[in-house]
């Protein structure tokens, strides 16, 4: 196993640890999109009838999450044509 030292100057804390750049790369992401991801909420001057409010809810919460998982990356397309389109959904 390889054997690094560090010079006591660039270490400025008690303790030091030391990850791999892809590990670190993706720690960071999921803290900004934790960071940046809020609810979605209907303007209150948009008035909806009491009995289209369970449908509004679901949107929003829909819409949230849809939000989310473009944020994480978790999305496919857009798609030039349908036989890429149909070559991702195959895969």
């Amino acid at each position: 196993m390889p054997t690094i030292t560090i010079p006591q100057a660039l270490i400025k804390e008690k303790e030091l640890i030391l990850i791999p750049r892809r590990k670190y790369d993706k720690l960071l992401k999921k803290q900004t999109t934790k960071r940046e991801t809020r609810a979605v909420k209907r303007s209150a001057s948009f008035r909806v009838p009491p009995k289209h409010h369970k449908f509004y809810e679901k949107l929003d919460k829909e819409l949230t999450d849809n939000i989310m998982d473009y944020k994480r990356e978790k999305f496919v397309g857009p798609f030039s044509s349908a036989k890429e389109m149909r070559r991702s959904l195959e895969k």
